[in-house]
């Protein structure tokens, strides 16, 4: 009975300890290879997320809406967020590939059979209350119920 109770519970904190293990960190943004990498490893939803240095609008979804606590924990929760400066040279072929031709542009994928999928797209600032809201429609989307 031991040995089962030892199974079941290296079982469920397993994915937890590979998580920690590889330094991925769900909470943190990351470039584009390195996200859609960790979005395809655990089946996340890839968000891409397009801006520019001199972007108002980019200015003000960093400032009131993904450093908000809710959105933070609700990305943290299903998401890999990829962000891509649109201005770079990697940002440039990026945004042509996804047709983001505009910041702020987010784009959501998932991984399906190798490849893929995009679920959604945004394009410019919204209210936290908006966003969230529209985070919960792309998680719908994918299956699994809630963002969190």
């Amino acid at each position: 009975m031991r040995a089962i109770i030892r199974l079941v519970f290296l079982a469920l904190i397993w994915p937890l300890l590979v998580v920690k293990a590889q330094g991925v960190d769900f909470d943190r943004w990351y470039p584009y290879a390195q996200a859609s990498q960790y979005a395809q490893s655990y089946g996340r939803i890839l968000m891409v997320y397009f801006w520019g240095e001199a972007c108002p609008y980019c200015d003000q979804m960093n400032t009131y809406v993904l450093s908000d606590a809710a959105v933070s924990r609700t990305l943290e929760r299903r998401f890999v967020v990829a962000s891509v400066d649109s201005h770079s040279p990697e940002g440039r072929v990026l945004s042509s590939q996804m047709r983001a031709f505009g910041t702020p542009s987010l784009v959501f994928f998932v991984p399906q059979g190798g490849t893929w999928k995009e679920v959604g797209r945004l394009f410019g600032s919204r209210t936290r209350a908006q966003f969230l809201k529209e985070l919960q429609q792309i998680c719908a989307v994918v299956g699994g119920g809630v963002c969190g």
